[in-house]
């Protein structure tokens, strides 16, 4: 079973004020947190998915790129886009570039729950779902092919329609801290405080 490791990145940042991905975190680029967990786990292939005005800007890697032909239309639009560029890979673990506390353990502990029952395992801490450090099954692949046929573009509405397995995480767990803005980076401070 061919497992693919993709990180998104090719958001706008428009509230960060310019590319967040390449911001440094513990001396590496932020997209590399993620990254480097899921090479970690050795899934193959990796995949950077982004556009082509950012595809410059990142260090060499070695990964698979997939250039979105029509950037900045959401997540949603890079899964259906990523499931139809790459028909042998039977799941997704799509990681967004903006964590910096994403971790192989956490890819782990996800990939553990893989099952044939369901089309997605989506981790859930305090009551919220974190759809951009997901599992998406390539059965999931016909209904998100429909919602961005209809111009959605939440990773929430495809959740309502696909079969779904939620894996609990503790409140405290710094995983999902994500950067929006340049704030964000005080709440990494205080969390960390908070946790020792």
């Amino acid at each position: 079973m061919k497992i693919a490791g993709v990180v998104l990145a090719g958001g706008l940042s428009s509230r960060y004020g310019q590319p967040k991905m390449f911001e440094l975190f513990a001396g590496q680029p932020l997209y590399k947190h993620s990254l480097i967990a899921l090479q970690k786990n050795q899934l193959d292939p990796l995949i950077i998915a982004t556009n082509a005005h950012l595809q410059q800007m990142f260090e060499q890697e070695d990964v698979q790129w997939v250039i979105e032909e029509q950037p900045h239309q959401g997540p949603l639009f890079a899964l259906h886009y990523l499931m139809k560029a790459n028909p042998d890979v039977e799941w997704f673990f799509v990681v967004a570039s903006d964590m910096p506390y994403m971790n192989a353990d956490f890819i782990e502990k996800m990939l553990s729950k893989i099952n044939d029952e369901y089309d997605a395992i989506v981790p859930r801490q305090a009551q919220r779902d974190q759809p951009l450090a997901a599992l998406y099954r390539r059965t999931a692949l016909p209904k998100a092919q429909q919602l961005t046929e209809q111009n959605k573009r939440s990773m929430k509405v495809l959740l309502e329609q696909v079969r779904v397995c939620y894996v609990p995480f503790e409140d405290n767990c710094l995983t999902f801290i994500n950067i929006n803005a340049q704030q964000d980076w005080s709440q990494t401070t205080k969390k960390e405080s908070n946790n020792e």
